[in-house]
């Protein structure tokens, strides 16, 4: 029986493992072919099992760090790191799927150790630093969407115990991220980016002027001499703002800082109209 035949059993069975079959085997089957070009076998399978595994608390928690520590490997979020248009960024981007729902289980039992989770964050801006494959949606083959399971995992990180310096480094990568002069991102990663954003803004630890430098920092870019690639930064920069913008509108608690996104835009959009 293939992975495909035997997880279509396992999804038709309320994703409980038919008897006699052993999860370790089935995980360590699911880990080797996270990266498959089937889209179906990858995200509505692979993919969807570990998250009903994961979530539902069905893996003992060693499993989970396992998991975690293996999807962080030179094989998983980093395996031909660097690659720009090949199948390789299915492995990467859907391994990367793998650490947001392990942290939300973090959350509520606190296994992972303080060491366990900075070494997340280190990895984690070390991928998106080099991550090239920018791509959303590749044809016939499905979802890649780097930047938006990134930016997912971000976000599950910014949910555990880290300390202000770190989550101002997260900030950075994510401005970084943003002001991008490879591609303009069509598929909806901006907001994917403003939840990671939001949560870190909510916990309400950084200092206002902290925010407002980094806020201001998205005006603060290597200009090109190239007017395509300054076009795709101003508006990746101008989409992710406004999408911040509107979301903390409806946050009481951050108003002042969605004040500032608009005196930015405002201030950067006079240059190009």
């Amino acid at each position: 029986m293939t992975l495909k035949e035997e997880l279509i059993n396992i999804k038709n069975n309320e994703y409980k493992l038919p008897d006699g079959a052993n999860v370790e085997s089935v995980v360590e089957s699911m880990l080797r072919n996270i990266g498959s070009t089937d889209s179906y076998l990858r995200d509505e399978l692979i993919y969807t099992t570990f998250s009903e595994w994961i979530i539902g608390e069905y893996l003992p928690i060693e499993m989970l760090r396992n998991i975690l520590h293996t999807a962080m490997n030179g094989h998983h979020i980093f395996y031909h790191i660097g690659d720009s248009d090949s199948d390789s960024v299915f492995t990467r981007s859907f391994s990367m799927l793998l650490i947001p729902l392990i942290l939300l289980v973090n959350q509520k039992h606190d296994f992972l150790s303080n060491e366990d989770i900075i070494e997340v964050k280190v990895k984690l801006i070390r991928y998106l630093q080099q991550e090239k494959d920018l791509r959303g949606y590749v044809l016939h083959k499905g979802w890649a969407h780097s930047i938006a399971h990134s930016a997912d995992a971000i976000n599950a990180l910014a949910e555990n115990n880290l300390h202000d310096d770190h989550l101002l480094q997260l900030l950075n990568t994510i401005k970084d991220v943003v002001c991008t002069k490879d591609t303009v991102y069509m598929n909806l990663e901006d907001e994917r980016l403003t939840t990671a954003v939001v949560t870190i803004l909510k916990k309400d630890t950084l200092k206002i002027t902290a925010i407002q430098d980094w806020i201001r920092n998205f005006d603060n870019w290597e200009r090109s001499e190239c007017w395509q690639e300054e076009y795709k930064v101003i508006t990746n920069v101008k989409n992710f703002l406004s999408s911040l913008y509107f979301r903390l509108c409806n946050e009481d608690t951050i108003e002042e800082v969605a004040e500032m996104i608009k005196e930015t835009l405002i201030k950067m959009m006079k240059r190009y109209t």
